[in-house]
């Protein structure tokens, strides 16, 4: 007999495959008992049952190998507390690297794994043999070990997961499908089913590639498109038995593992197929797609060259299923923008299994404590922006990101589909002086200049790529004259009405009772004193208050001060991110080339550094900051749209006396780094304080209370236990490029948070958290001999406290 829906619950889950049974069952660990899952087939008859089951610990970061790591340990564990099987067992995964190319990015993975904790090395051809007995190693350059990865029967593991949160309380309630979810001012107040609607506190929308819709219908932006994936299952073969290892394959884009005596081999292709892009149908329970052999082709030609017994192997059966991908390749995670309670675990990218024990856990602590307990940046669903859920671009990204799972995973890398979408006002004219464009939510961004003759491309490697002259010319140019790079993609909010500084300045650590015109640099916090934006803040003469912050935290940067505006204030928070184009002029002449335009005075006593000013502009008024992300005197130029080609065309003209130089991005990154700025999301975070990060000086403790403010005073009190460290190499070929492991005495202590080549120090440079349990000072930090291991060689390092270009920051106010 089918069991009735409650009137009401606590937290409905919505979806029954391995990803919600996580949240459930990690929900109802932590204490939360009243959890209903709604699944509206059968447990795992969506995309769940037809995985492959691979649990690979290593990442690309710090915070998805955590996740997949606990799924590791989770899965090992969970058929004796639940007495249901799961199939799990560790048999480790072996890499193959067929080139020079994907050896660099082994070993510089392998770098990446030491700094997370976790073991990846490099064994000879014949450990590889004797761990894949049917492996061929012809065309290989190297072969790489994983010891801890595992393999997880996937719908065993769902039914494990649900029956441990059925012993903790929770009710699981199969044929039962939601058709929307209900709001009230903004808040989860219940779901409607198919049987009737249930009252609820929380939502968890785990429902794969059913929730794209189901998002729609309350506005919420999941941009999620379902792709064909598809693997194959032989008969026995001599030679194959339980305990070998997995193998992956990515120059070949396969995967394979032992089933029941076969081999179960799959893979990512470089073009995917697309599915579903009219619908769903309505009967879909474990259900399979057409078979289509042309488009397998390249796996079997890939396995039959890696396992030469797999060309007389007979086929038991060719799985296709759909499974769903975001057009980043990584999952989404978190609570709604805008949706109090509304919260999201899905679209997996085809790691769902791996992933699915992290994500249920980190969502139950999210849920749970009101906020992430860790930085969850890379998965956050605020990451994602409403213009990505239409239908071409889902389409045509999805082709793409598929295939990147096994591409060569380049430092640099540019999405090739899909573009271009967002454009600056200045792009054209960029374009035509050789800009090469990179993508970054959604903007074409000129990431550096091709010189005349020059193709405006990327070629990548692992070294020094086709750009990095230019882009160092660029660097020196900002350096030693004057330089205007285009940051229009920057986010900017205005903060209106007559409580708009009040609660600016519980949202803010720095002081916002400020003269008019007062650029404030500060961050916002948690209340453990993390740092959730990086921002400035200025007061501008109509009484508002504009916000400057990255345009890749729009999204997130927006709901975190809309969250916290008491629903009593007269505070309104408006997106005018379109409302302006933004250059910035920068470098030891810009105030020169400036003068040539404006009648302004731009001297130091007139137009100081951290002021703004709205200033005639060639013949357009425009907001001038004197503000500057890479060291030296300059301004950014916010300028309308409608006046924007005449301000550029203006200062081209001009600029040609005294030989302004077109800047990208990727020189801006580099000048920040070479003078010690932060990047929030690789520098700074949620999990990392301003006196840690060394931005105490941001923090104004006597302006009254503020969030966070209660945990900074007892960090200080406490003294840091952690602090952040710049650091260079002192050869100067090598690059970093994050996660590299840093010795302290011979003893690894940190990672590299983010690197960059400083051209005009002429070394590569990076930054780090060193941690002392008894407290971090000075003195330690200086004792000590460092190095930096790149591509598995260790590389001396100096420390530095202050950055060493310009410590005291005299060029900025020059």
């Amino acid at each position: 007999m089918a069991q009735k829906i409650p009137d009401q619950t606590r937290v409905v889950v919505i979806g029954g495959g391995i990803v919600g049974c996580s949240v459930a069952y990690h929900l109802t660990k932590a204490g939360w008992k009243d959890v209903t899952l709604l699944e509206r087939k059968v447990l795992s008859s969506g995309t769940t049952w037809a995985a492959a089951g691979l649990c690979a610990q290593v990442r690309a970061t710090a915070a998805l190998t955590k996740l997949a790591v606990y799924g590791t340990e989770l899965y090992a564990r969970l058929e004796e507390e639940t007495e249901q099987a799961t199939g799990y067992r560790t048999l480790g995964s072996i890499l193959c690297a067929q080139t020079e190319a994907r050896r660099q990015e082994y070993d510089r993975a392998a770098g990446m794994a030491k700094s997370f904790g976790l073991e990846m090395d490099r064994i000879g051809f014949d450990e590889a043999k004797r761990l894949f007995p049917l492996l061929s190693t012809d065309g290989l350059v190297a072969t790489y070990f994983c010891p801890n990865d595992g393999v997880t029967n996937p719908v065993d593991t769902t039914q494990a997961l649900a029956k441990g949160a059925r012993l903790n309380g929770a009710r699981i309630l199969e044929e039962v499908k939601v058709i929307d979810i209900t709001l009230k001012n903004g808040r989860v107040v219940g779901v409607e089913t198919d049987q009737g609607p249930i009252k609820c506190e929380y939502v968890v929308l785990s429902a794969g590639m059913w929730s794209f819709a189901l998002g729609r219908k309350v506005g919420l932006t999941l941009p999620a498109q379902a792709c064909e994936h598809m693997h194959v299952v032989t008969e026995p073969i001599a030679g194959v038995t339980k305990d070998m290892a997995t193998l992956r394959d990515m120059d070949g884009h396969i995967y394979v593992r032992e089933e029941v005596g076969g081999l179960l081999m799959g893979g990512f292709e470089p073009q995917a197929k697309p599915w579903g892009m009219d619908g769903i149908p309505e009967d879909f329970m474990f259900t399979e797609l057409n078979e289509d052999w042309e488009q397998f082709g390249i796996f079997i030609d890939s396995a039959i060259k890696r396992i030469p017994a797999f060309e007389t192997a007979g086929i038991r059966h060719l799985s296709v299923v759909p499974e769903t991908f975001t057009p980043d390749g990584i999952y989404m995670l978190g609570e709604a923008p805008g949706i109090d309670h509304l919260f999201v675990a899905n679209s997996m990218n085809s790691l769902g299994i791996a992933s699915a024990a992290g994500a249920g856990k980190a969502l139950a602590e999210w849920m749970i404590q009101g906020a992430p307990a860790e930085d969850l940046w890379e998965v956050d669903v605020r990451r994602v922006f409403d213009w990505q859920v239409n239908a071409a671009y889902r389409r045509d990204r999805t082709v793409e990101v598929v295939g990147l799972l096994y591409a060569d995973h380049w430092p640099f890398r540019q999405m090739e589909s899909a573009r271009p979408v967002r454009c600056s006002p200045f792009h054209e004219r960029l374009a035509a002086r050789g800009a090469c464009f990179g993508t970054a939510f959604g903007w074409e961004r000129a990431n550096w200049f091709a010189p005349q003759g020059v193709e405006p491309r990327y070629e990548y490697s692992w070294g020094r790529q086709n750009w990095f002259d230019y882009s160092a010319a660029e660097h020196l140019a900002v350096r030693e004259g004057v330089g205007v790079y285009d940051l229009s993609s920057m986010a900017q909010f205005l903060v209106q009405g007559r409580d708009a500084l009040p609660v600016l300045q519980n949202l803010c650590a720095n002081d916002l009772e400020v003269p008019l015109g007062k650029v404030v640099y500060t961050q916002m916090l948690n209340q453990r004193g993390g740092i959730e934006a990086d921002l400035t803040v200025t007061p501008l003469p109509d009484g508002t208050y504009l916000i400057v912050t990255a345009g890749a935290t729009e999204t997130r940067d927006l709901d975190w001060i809309r969250r916290h505006v008491p629903s009593e204030a007269h505070c309104f928070v408006t997106n005018v991110s379109n409302a302006w184009g933004m250059l910035g002029l920068m470098g030891p002449k810009s105030r020169e080339l400036l003068t040539r335009l404006t009648n302004a005075d731009l001297s130091n006593q007139a137009f100081p550094y951290g002021t703004a000013q709205y200033i005639d502009l060639a013949y357009a008024r425009v907001l001038a900051l004197r503000m500057s992300y890479v060291g030296e005197l300059g301004w950014e130029l916010y300028i309308a749209p409608d006046f924007a080609l005449g301000v550029f065309d203006a200062l081209a003209r001009a600029g040609r006396e005294v030989g302004l130089k077109m800047v990208g991005l990727h020189a801006l990154d580099s000048l920040r780094l070479e003078k010690g700025y932060k990047h929030w999301g690789s520098d700074i975070g949620p999990d990392d304080t301003p006196l840690e990060a060394g931005l105490g000086f941001g923090v104004k403790f006597g302006k009254g209370d503020f969030i966070g403010r209660e945990a900074l005073k007892k960090q200080r009190q406490a003294g840091l236990a952690k602090r952040l460290a710049i650091f260079s190499l002192e050869d100067p070929e090598p690059l970093l490029y994050h996660s590299e492991p840093i010795f302290r005495d011979g003893i690894m202590v940190s990672k590299n948070t983010h690197g960059a080549y400083a051209h005009f120090l002429g070394r590569a440079m990076g930054m780090g958290y060193l941690e002392r349990s008894g407290g971090i000072d000075e003195e330690w930090i200086i004792s000590g001999t460092y190095e930096i291991e790149v591509e598995g060689r260790r590389y001396p390092a100096a420390v530095h406290l202050q950055a060493p270009y310009d410590p005291q920051g005299e060029r900025l106010r020059s």
